[in-house]
C-alpha cells in the first residue's frame, strides 16, 4: 500500500474517531439534561411536600371564628384542636417513623402521607360535629407527621452537601408563599361557608402525583442500618442520631419557642398599648413573615458569607428581635423586633435542617429529619407552658415576660452552641494528630 493509501486509510479512521465520539458526547449530554430533569422534578416534588405541610394549619385557620359560631356549644378547647392537634401528631408519628422508613420505601410514605393529608383534610368539610370534625383532624395530622421528616431528609438524601444550604431556604420561600396564597383563598371561602375552606386540601392532589411519578421507589435503611440488623443495634443507631443532631434540635426547640411566644402576644401587647388600630395588626404581623421570605432567598448566600459564625447570627438576631419585642409603648421598635426574629427564624430553619441531616450519614437523613421535626413540635406546643413556667419561677406576671423568658432561652443556646463549635474543634484536630 502507498503512503498515499495510508494517509487515505488514516484520515477515514480519525473521522470515524471523532463521528464515534461526538455520538458519544450527545449520548453523555442527552444523559446529564435527563439527570438534571429529573433531580429537578425531584426537587419540586420535595417542595410540594413541605408546601402541603404549610398548609394543615393554616389553611382552615381563617374559619375559625365561623366554625365556632357553627357550633356554639363547643368547647373552646376543641376549637382551637382544629389548628393544634396535626402538629401534636407529628410528636406522635416521630415515634415509629424510624422503623417505617427502614420497611417502606420513600415514596410509599410519601404517597401514604398525601392520602391521609387528602383525606383528613377533605373530609373535614363533610363533618356533622365538632367531635367528628377533630377526628379528621388527627388524621390529618398522621399524614402530616410522616411529611414533615421526609420534606427535610429527602434533600440530604438526593442532594449534596452545598447544594442543601441553598434547597433548604428554597423550602423556606415556597412554604411561606403557599401559606400566604391559601390563607388569602380560605379567607374567600369562608365567606361562603366554612366547609368550603377544606377545600384548600385539593393541593394535595397535584403533589401525590408529583411524588408517585418523581420520587424513586427506594428505601432508606434509616439509623439502624441494614434491615437485618437486630433491635439492639437499631436502638444504638437510632441514639447515635440524637447525639449528632442534638444541638441542631434544641436550637430549632427554642427558636420554635420564641416563635410562638410572638404568636400568642404579639397582637394583644400592639392592641393593649393602642399602638395601631385593629385592622392593621395583620399587616404589622407580616413583617415577620416578609423578613423570612426575604431571608431564605438569600440564605445560602448568608451561609457563605458567615461560615462557622452561623449560629452566632441566628441566635444574636433572635436576642435582638425579642428585646425590641420586650421595649415598651414603640412600635417602630416592634417591627424591627419582628423583622430581626423573621430573619433568625428563616436562618434557623434553613440551616439547622440542613446541618442536622449533613452531620448524618445519607441512609439516616430521614431519621435525622424525625429529630428536628420532633423539637419543632415540640417547641410549638411546650412555649406557653415552658414560659409560664419560667414566670412562675422568676415572679414575673408582665405581659411581656414571654419575649424576656424567650430571649434568654436564646442566649443559652448561644453559649451551648459556641461550646458545641469549640468541642468539636478540638475533636477534629485531635483526629488530624
Amino acid at each position: 500500500m502507498s503512503a498515499k493509501d495510508n494517509a487515505a486509510v488514516e484520515m477515514t479512521e480519525v473521522k470515524m474517531t471523532a463521528v464515534k465520539m461526538t455520538e458519544v458526547e450527545k449520548t453523555e449530554v442527552k444523559k446529564t439534561e435527563s439527570e438534571m430533569k429529573n433531580r429537578s422534578m425531584v426537587l419540586w416534588a420535595i417542595l410540594s411536600l413541605s408546601m402541603a405541610n404549610a398548609l394543615v394549619g393554616t389553611g382552615i385557620s381563617p374559619a375559625l371564628g365561623v366554625i365556632r359560631q357553627s357550633f356554639p356549644d363547643a368547647p373552646g378547647v376543641l376549637v382551637q384542636m382544629i389548628v393544634s392537634l396535626p402538629s401534636l401528631m407529628v410528636i406522635a408519628v416521630a415515634i415509629p417513623f424510624a422503623w417505617l422508613s427502614r420497611r417502606y420505601s420513600v415514596r410509599k410514605l410519601c404517597a401514604a402521607g398525601l392520602v391521609l393529608f387528602l383525606a383528613g383534610g377533605l373530609m373535614g368539610g363533610l363533618a356533622s360535629g365538632i367531635y367528628t370534625l377533630v377526628l379528621t383532624r388527627i388524621l390529618i395530622g398522621a399524614g402530616y407527621g410522616l411529611m414533615m421528616p421526609l420534606s427535610v431528609g429527602l434533600l440530604s438524601y438526593f442532594f449534596t452537601r452545598e447544594e442543601q444550604h441553598r434547597l433548604n431556604g428554597g423550602i423556606v420561600i415556597w412554604s411561606s408563599v403557599s401559606s400566604i396564597i391559601c390563607m388569602v383563598l380560605a379567607g374567600y371561602l369562608a365567606a361562603i361557608s366554612w366547609r368550603a375552606v377544606f377545600l384548600v386540601y385539593l393541593f394535595g392532589i397535584p403533589c401525590l402525583w408529583l411524588c408517585l411519578k418523581h420520587i424513586p421507589d427506594v428505601t432508606v435503611t434509616g439509623a439502624g442500618g441494614a434491615a437485618g440488623d437486630d433491635r439492639a443495634r437499631r436502638a444504638r443507631g437510632n441514639l447515635g442520631v440524637i447525639r449528632k443532631t442534638w444541638v441542631y434540635g434544641a436550637g430549632t426547640f427554642v427558636v420554635f419557642v420564641g416563635y410562638f411566644a410572638i404568636l400568642n402576644n404579639c397582637s394583644s401587647i400592639i392592641l393593649s398599648e393602642g399602638l395601631i388600630s385593629g385592622e392593621k395588626v395583620g399587616i404589622i404581623m407580616s413583617f415577620q413573615t416578609v423578613s423570612s421570605l426575604v431571608t431564605g432567598l438569600y440564605i445560602g448566600k448568608l451561609k457563605k458569607l458567615l461560615g462557622r459564625y452561623m449560629g452566632t447570627f441566628i441566635w444574636l438576631c433572635s436576642i435582638g428581635g425579642l428585646l425590641s419585642l420586650y421595649a415598651k409603648n414603640s412600635l417602630a421598635l416592634t417591627m424591627l423586633g419582628l423583622v430581626l426574629f423573621g430573619i433568625a427564624l428563616a436562618s434557623a430553619v434553613g440551616t439547622f435542617n440542613a446541618e442536622a441531616c449533613i452531620a448524618c450519614e445519607r441512609d439516616e437523613s430521614l431519621a435525622a429529619g424525625s429529630v428536628i421535626m420532633f423539637m419543632r413540635s415540640l417547641g410549638q406546643f411546650s412555649s406557653p407552658l415552658v414560659l409560664g413556667f419560667m414566670a412562675r419561677t422568676a415572679g414575673a406576671s408582665d405581659i411581656r415576660f414571654p419575649y424576656e423568658g424567650a430571649a434568654l432561652l436564646s442566649v443559652v443556646m448561644m453559649g451551648v452552641f459556641w461550646v458545641n463549635g469549640l468541642v468539636r474543634s478540638s475533636l477534629k484536630k485531635q483526629a488530624a494528630c
